[in-house]
């Protein structure tokens, strides 16, 4: 993400990593909705994580996933210097 400073100069904002967990298993063609997003199953819910540019993009995937009429059940930022380790990476 570019933000303007103050005097002008344009900054770079990084990125933020995300977790998102959604009730139930998400099949893989809904998956392709979130293809920047990695995923994987745990015990009654679908886990996404990676990231995300900016809150804009963040707010167009919650809405895809709305649209898809996924329940959602936690969104989390996560640390900038680690990543999940989640099993059954896809």
């Amino acid at each position: 993400m570019v933000k303007s400073a103050t005097d002008g100069r344009r900054v770079t904002m990084p990125a933020r990593s995300y977790e998102i967990r959604i009730r139930g298993h998400i099949p893989a063609e809904e998956l392709m909705e979130v293809e920047h997003l990695h995923a994987s199953v745990e015990p009654a819910e679908t886990v996404l994580w990676g990231c995300v540019p900016d809150q804009a993009a963040l707010h167009g995937i919650l809405a895809r996933l709305h649209a898809l009429g996924l329940e959602l059940v936690e969104v989390r930022r996560l640390p900038a210097v680690t990543e999940p380790d989640h099993s059954g990476i896809s």
